[in-house]
């Protein structure tokens, strides 16, 4: 299962790195030439998706050997909450076109998590190398 653990490490730092572009790009020059690649909002919805599915998929994990429950907990949780984060933007992005309960429902995620979107991005790739460096840790 080396795919899922590659996946779980890339979907886990990519979709950090796009809840942090905004502070990255202040404070990195060299991150402020992605940063239109970052904001993409296919980019986005799609990496937000990949992060949801993955995350889900791994908070099963059978691998042999490691714990059952524990074995990719934090790459798997943050992975679903920066799906969600990403998703929820998006969809607040385009309530113009349309309301509906799915526009007000990622307003209301995107207002109680709007200040916590890079401590969220950052915490988020902060895990996924770990979890690239230290595999086997519990718990990472």
């Amino acid at each position: 299962m080396f795919q899922l653990y590659l996946l779980t490490v890339l979907t886990t730092v990519l979709a950090g790195l796009a809840l942090a572009t905004g502070f990255l790009s202040d404070r990195f020059e060299r991150f402020s030439e992605y940063t239109d690649f970052m904001g993409n909002s296919v980019y986005r919805i799609v990496l937000g998706g990949v992060s949801v599915l993955v995350g889900i998929i791994n908070l099963f994990p059978s691998y042999t050997g490691d714990i059952a429950i524990l074995g990719d907990l934090l790459p798997s949780l943050a992975g679903i909450v920066t799906g969600i984060l990403l998703i929820a933007e998006y969809f607040s992005s385009r309530r113009t076109e349309e309301d509906s309960k799915t526009v007000d429902i990622a307003e209301k995620v995107e207002k109680i998590s709007g200040p916590y979107l890079t401590i969220v991005g950052i915490s988020s790739v902060i895990i996924g190398i770990l979890h690239a460096i230290i595999p086997r840790l519990p718990l990472l």
